[in-house]
């Protein structure tokens, strides 16, 4: 059973990823303070909604069975990315999500 305030949060801040940039699943777990294979999980099972296509591992990889979606959408948004896997330069830090979390977003366990 996933924690619904949980799977909220790493739902919310996935939402605050800006176009064109991406973050690793660490990334994410260490703003949503849980585990990149938690964030992982999350994704696979309720990130059909969100924009799934900026979370990658941390090499900029993304399944197979996903990665031909993701980069039709990394080129619709102008995302730097190779044939296999997505630019560093895309990468947004820990710091810089914290401040978009923080600025802007909606803790679910507060409102």
């Amino acid at each position: 059973m996933m924690d619904e305030a949980a799977v909220e949060r790493v739902l919310r801040i996935v939402e605050l990823v800006p176009a064109a940039r991406v973050v690793a699943y660490g990334t994410v777990g260490a703003v949503a303070g849980c585990s990149p294979r938690y964030v992982g999980r999350v994704m696979k099972e309720f990130g059909s909604n969100v924009t799934w296509w900026r979370v990658v591992n941390a090499a900029g990889v993304l399944p197979p069975e996903i990665h031909a979606r993701a980069r039709l959408e990394w080129e619709s948004e102008g995302t730097p990315h190779s044939h296999r896997k997505v630019e560093r330069s895309a990468f947004l830090g820990a710091d810089e999500l914290d401040e978009l979390w923080h600025t802007h977003g909606i803790d679910p366990e507060c409102g």
